[in-house]
């Protein structure tokens, strides 16, 4: 079987326990990823110039963020051996062990109006001086939120080797960074934030999703975390007993209650269903003691 359907199993056991119970399916798939990202917080930020400037130079992440980033690269990287989602991003040697890619910049407004760049770096490891790309190897990404003042870039937030992040085959999904783009908005009253949806295959063709978000407060906790299911289709475990398959989909929605965290709504589907009637409603609350998404059925 395919390591990275496998491997994907592990993002969470506990929402797809829970979304089984939905779909009444006996079926499941086992393992829990691990939860344990590091935080760092900077100085609060003033008040934002607005620029034109979209990106951000290499040589300025590098000295805000990684100061004691290594002045030479260690790891042997061939161009022509790395996998073609590397080719397009640029690499440095963070530790002895570690190479960071440099994702685009994302730019976006905090509920302020102020405008914010986002940089994603994604950390791979090096095994024997060459970078690991297998099936099975994932990733951690730092978050990285700078203002731009007086005619230098600054360093408002951060947080350090996320691991809730879809990541698989060696690196991240392939448009995480355009869907958080795309799905940029408030995620509290004084915090923007953006979501993801992440699916994968585990044994038989058994297909599960998962909605991923990521905080990103100009002060407080930047954090990528996991929120909760998003679905199932196990037509093609069930390919030759179809009767037995069921297909389910989800939208979400934030809720403007003007709290620290707004509460997200999931709204679960029949794919087959003939009418749009949902399935279940479920919030997920952020539980800050337990700095993660909490379930709470409400149908």
């Amino acid at each position: 079987m395919d390591k990275q359907r496998t491997t994907q199993q592990h993002i969470n056991k506990t929402s797809i326990n829970k979304l089984c119970t939905i779909i009444f399916s006996s079926v499941l798939m086992t393992a829990c990823m691990s939860v344990s990202p590091e935080s760092r917080e900077h100085l609060k930020a003033n008040h934002v110039q607005q620029t034109e400037i979209t990106t951000l130079d290499h040589t300025t992440i590098l000295k805000t963020a990684y100061p004691r980033t290594q002045t030479e690269a260690i790891a042997y990287v061939e161009p022509n051996d790395l996998d073609p989602y590397f080719k397009t991003l640029s690499a440095h040697q963070l530790t002895p062990d570690v190479l960071g890619f440099i994702h685009p910049t994302i730019t976006y407004n905090n509920p302020q109006g102020e405008l914010r760049y986002l940089i994603i770096v994604e950390k791979v490891q090096i095994n024997n001086g060459y970078i690991s790309s297998c099936r099975a190897c994932q990733n951690t990404a730092d978050f990285l939120i700078y203002k731009h003042e007086a005619g230098q870039y600054q360093l408002v937030n951060s947080a350090l080797d996320q691991t809730q992040v879809p990541s698989a085959n060696g690196h991240l999904q392939y448009q995480y960074a355009s869907d958080l783009q795309k799905n940029l908005q408030p995620f509290g009253k004084n915090m923007m934030g953006s979501y993801v949806l992440s699916s994968y295959s585990g044994a038989g063709g058994d297909e599960s999703s998962i909605w991923f978000a990521v905080h990103l407060p100009d002060e407080g906790k930047v954090q990528a975390v996991e929120i909760g299911a998003a679905g199932r289709d196990t037509s093609s475990f069930y390919a030759d007993r179809p009767a037995l398959a069921t297909s389910i989909y989800s939208t979400l929605k934030l809720i403007d209650n003007q709290s620290t965290y707004y509460p997200i709504e999931v709204i679960y589907y029949h794919s087959d269903q003939s009418t749009s009637s949902p399935l279940q409603r479920t919030q997920f609350i952020y539980d800050q003691q337990k700095q993660g998404y909490v379930e709470h059925s409400t149908r």
